[in-house]
């Protein structure tokens, strides 16, 4: 008696889905991972200084930086950097120390140094690309601006990865605990079938 009302149950179902409509599974998209990595790397590079200071003979830099590089592209860390005087003999210029932060092709650069050849401590600041930075110092001990040229060695950084495919799945428990998605769709959207008959052992 309840398998014949069961069946009856669901005919009736099926009957309801085919005048009302399709009924449509609901899509959870589940997104993939994200990873992070450092990346270490040294640098070399050439220094034009900008402005009443401007010179054809460029300053050597030498640097290391440290980043953290997410597979969203962001990137996070420091760079430590000198540079040394080339013009008129070789001596000792000054360092810097720079908090980097941005995306792997934009960077920004800001941070303090020491001026050796001037005598003053020196804030900074900075945009990076590939193989370029842009950016000037400013001179505490003289109170001015001091704008800079660097072209080195240093590309973005590498990409990274995510951490996986996402996954997507189809829910039809909105319609009922009957109800299932078989990979069938309507309109190219995925649908819920109606449970099929089960009929019972022959008499």
């Amino acid at each position: 008696m309840f398998k014949r009302v069961l069946i009856l149950f669901t005919m009736v179902l099926i009957q309801m889905s085919a005048y009302a409509g399709p009924w449509y599974a609901t899509v959870i998209t589940t997104p993939g991972g994200s990873n992070t990595e450092t990346e270490n790397r040294a640098y070399a590079g050439l220094v034009w200084t900008l402005g009443e200071k401007a010179s054809m003979t460029p300053d050597l830099s030498l640097g290391f930086r440290s980043l953290r590089v997410k597979s969203s592209n962001s990137v996070e860390g420091g760079d430590l950097s000198i540079r040394i005087k080339l013009d008129g003999g070789i001596s000792f210029d000054s360092t810097r120390l720079s908090y980097v932060g941005g995306e792997r092709d934009v960077m920004g650069n800001i941070g303090i140094g020491y001026s050796n050849t001037n005598s003053s401590l020196l804030g900074t600041a900075a945009v990076q690309g590939a193989y370029t930075r842009v950016g000037s110092d400013y001179e505490f001990a003289n109170q001015k601006f001091v704008p800079y040229l660097e072209v080195l060695t240093a590309d973005k950084p590498n990409k990274v990865n995510s951490g996986g495919a996402g996954s997507t799945t189809y829910d039809c428990s909105e319609h009922g605990d009957l109800f299932e998605y078989t990979g069938n769709t309507y309109d190219g959207r995925p649908i819920c079938d109606p449970p099929q008959i089960i009929q019972g052992p022959p008499a």
